[in-house]
């Protein structure tokens, strides 16, 4: 497929280019067209661009893409049972580190704590990654943070909006969930990723329409969803390789300050007990710093959490001197459940 065209068209930004600029091209536009980009032909001022594939375009998504080790192949599929499967199964062979994985349609799409994650066909990115990552940056919980910065960064720009991400692994705005990550083990690491990109508000199912939100429903108008692959693949493999080259440190403070829960008054709930106070700090390998009235300190590692719950309201910054904010022992009545 002549992706050069398509971009040619598509940098017109909506004008018509005149059809001597097109010479030769006739067979290509016509694939184009077939494919499902949408084009409108004039006799005399040429062809213009007018709207994306509804379907993810292989040729677009890899064109140029120029990664260092995520996205050195895509496999688009139209229907499968889960990406991540798929993803696992290739994990056989080293040689296919940097595989993405993306599909159509999911049958029987996962979430954390076996929760499903489906959407109707076409609508959202679906997508898994493998990796054979070296220490310690194979820590999953590490990765679920690197990928939910990746995600949380490109849906800012592509809305205009501050994109939170809500432990461990959502991404949400305004407090709606617009994505969601699933890092599994296999003989690799498999990254799951996925985003409501063209969900309009009566796609989302009806138990979640006052918690989900999609790119289509903040922006007011349809993504391009092969472009918003590309973007995905194109910032996590920039974050990935950043890692190994020197370190996890310098992305601990751009994700803490997408964190939904710091500053809050929370309730953390583990198998051996509840704690609640003020979330003073998150790293990106799952410890979680509890600061509560008239006590030390508390950190707890992220396996041993089975849930976080706040009552909604932010804490300030205490100033030099300042009393600290009461921090009781029993959970506030008005708990939101973060699972």
């Amino acid at each position: 497929m002549n992706i050069a065209l398509l971009r040619t068209l598509r940098d017109a930004g909506g004008a018509h280019v005149p059809l001597a600029t097109l010479a030769g091209a006739l067979a290509d536009l016509d694939e184009l067209e077939a494919f499902g980009f949408v084009l409108d032909r004039h006799p005399l001022h040429g062809v213009a661009y007018r709207g994306p594939a509804e379907r993810l375009c292989p040729d677009q998504i890899e064109d140029g893409l120029g990664t260092s080790r995520i996205g050195r192949r895509v496999a688009v599929w139209n229907r499968v049972s889960s990406t991540n499967d798929l993803a696992a199964r290739a994990a056989r062979s080293s040689a296919n580190e940097g595989l993405v994985i993306l599909a159509e349609e999911q049958t029987a799409g996962r979430g954390r704590r076996g929760r499903t994650w489906s959407a109707p066909p076409r609508t959202s990115i679906l997508m898994s990654v493998l990796l054979f990552p070296p220490e310690p940056l194979d820590d999953p919980a590490w990765l679920t943070s690197l990928s939910a910065l990746a995600v949380a960064e490109v849906v800012s720009e592509y809305t205009g909006l501050q994109a939170r991400i809500k432990w461990p692994n959502d991404v949400r705005v305004d407090g709606r969930k617009v994505a969601g990550i699933l890092v599994e083990r296999a003989a690799g690491a498999v990254i799951g990723i996925g985003v409501n990109a063209n969900l309009a508000h009566d796609d989302l199912p009806a138990e979640f329409r006052e918690t989900a939100t999609s790119l289509l429903i903040l922006r007011g108008q349809r993504v391009d969803r092969s472009e918003l692959a590309r973007d995905l693949i194109l910032r996590l493999d920039r974050l990935y390789e950043q890692s190994r080259t020197h370190g996890s440190a310098q992305l601990a403070r751009a994700w803490s300050d997408r964190s939904e829960h710091l500053g809050c008054q929370v309730v953390v709930r583990t198998p051996s007990g509840s704690y609640c106070g003020r979330l003073d700090g998150i790293d990106m390998f799952g410890t979680l710093q509890i600061h509560r009235r008239d006590e030390d300190g508390l950190c707890i590692p992220a396996r041993e959490v089975v849930s976080i719950a706040v009552g909604g309201s932010l804490v300030k910054p205490r100033r030099a001197g300042q009393v600290p904010p009461s921090a009781t022992g029993s959970a506030p009545e008005n708990l939101m459940e973060l699972e």
